[in-house]
C-alpha cells in the first residue's frame, strides 16, 4: 500500500483553520451555510465520485455506448431507489445513511490500522453531533420527521461520544497509533468542534475526503486524462441537475431555501453512495490484489 500524501494533511488542516477564522470574522447564518455549501459540494466533492464511470471501465471492459448506457442505467437506477425509499422511510433511511456513510468514510485511512480506520469513520460522521446537537438535529429535520430526527441526532451524538472517548483512550494506551491519521482526525474533532455542521462537513468532505479518493483513484487508472475529463463533464451534468432540484423544491424564502439544498444535497449524496461505495469496494479489492503481485 502507499501512504496518502502529506500534502492531503495539510490541505485539510488548513482549510479548517481558514473556515474556523471565516467563521469567527463573518458568523454566517444558516442561510448562507447552505449557500456555500451547494458551490463547493458541486465542484470541489460531486468529481471524485464522477470517477465512477472511470471506475467501472477498469473493473469491467464496458466497450461501446451500450455498455456504458447500461452501465448508467444501472447506477442511476440503484440512485433512484435510494430516492424512493428515502420518501416512503425518511427516518430509517436517514440512519442508513449515517451508517454506510461511516463505513465509507473509514475508507480514507484504508492503509492504517483497523482501529483508526473506525475511529476515523465515526469521527467523520459523529463529531459534529457531540458538539452541536440542536443544530444537526435541526438539519435532519429537513430530512426526516422532527422527532425521528432528534432521536438520530441523540443517538449520532451518543456514537460520536463513544468513538471521541475510544479514540483518546487509544491514542494514551498505544503511542504507536500517534500516526498522521490520528492527527487528522484529532484535526476532524477539533474542526467539528469550532465550525457549524454545514461548514464542518463543507471542510472535512471537500478538503480531505474527496481530494484524498480523487487523488488515489487517478493515480492508477491508464488513462488518467480521459478520466479526469469525464468526471468533469458528469460532475458538471450533475450539478446541473441539483440546481434544477433546488429551485424545484424552493418557493422563495429563506428557510425554503436551506431546507430545499439540504435535501437536495444530503438525500442525492444518500442515493450516489450506495452504488459509489460498491464500485470503490471492488476497485479496492482490484488494487490490493494487484499490489500483493507485485
Amino acid at each position: 500500500m502507499t501512504a496518502a500524501p502529506m500534502w492531503q494533511t495539510w490541505l485539510f488542516v488548513w482549510a479548517a483553520i481558514v473556515a474556523i477564522v471565516a467563521t469567527l470574522v463573518f458568523e454566517p447564518d444558516l442561510t448562507t451555510q447552505a449557500l456555500v455549501l451547494a458551490p463547493f459540494v458541486a465542484v470541489f466533492g460531486l468529481p471524485h465520485g464522477a470517477l465512477d464511470l472511470p471506475i467501472s471501465e477498469a473493473l469491467w471492459p464496458l466497450r461501446g455506448w451500450r455498455a456504458k448506457a447500461l452501465f448508467s442505467c444501472l447506477y442511476l437506477g440503484i440512485s433512484g431507489l435510494v430516492v424512493l425509499l428515502w420518501i416512503a422511510f425518511p427516518g430509517p433511511s436517514l440512519a442508513a445513511f449515517l451508517i454506510y456513510s461511516a463505513v465509507h468514510f473509514s475508507g480514507d485511512w484504508i492503509d492504517d490500522a483497523v482501529a483508526l480506520r473506525w475511529s476515523g469513520g465515526a469521527a467523520a460522521i459523529g463529531a459534529p453531533a457531540v458538539f452541536h446537537h440542536d443544530d444537526v438535529a435541526r438539519i435532519f429535520g429537513y430530512l426526516a420527521p422532527e422527532r425521528t430526527a432528534t432521536l438520530t441526532a441523540t443517538g449520532l451524538a451518543m456514537v460520536g461520544g463513544a468513538a471521541l472517548l475510544a479514540f483518546s483512550a487509544m491514542l494514551l494506551v498505544q503511542p504507536a497509533m500517534r500516526t498522521r491519521a490520528a492527527t487528522e482526525q484529532a484535526a476532524i474533532w477539533i474542526a467539528a468542534a469550532l465550525l457549524t455542521p454545514l461548514l464542518y462537513f463543507i471542510v472535512y468532505f471537500c478538503a480531505l475526503h474527496s481530494v484524498r479518493h480523487t487523488v488515489g483513484t487517478v493515480a492508477v487508472l491508464k488513462n488518467a486524462k480521459k478520466a479526469v475529463l469525464t468526471a468533469a463533464a458528469l460532475a458538471a451534468i450533475t450539478a446541473l441537475a441539483a440546481v434544477a432540484s433546488i429551485m424545484f423544491l424552493n418557493d422563495g424564502n429563506a428557510g425554503s431555501s436551506v431546507q430545499s439544498i439540504s435535501q437536495t444535497i444530503f438525500i442525492g449524496l444518500a442515493a450516489l453512495t450506495v452504488p459509489h461505495m460498491a464500485l470503490v469496494d471492488q476497485f479496492q479489492r482490484r488494487k490490493n490484489r494487484l499490489s500483493a503481485a507485485l
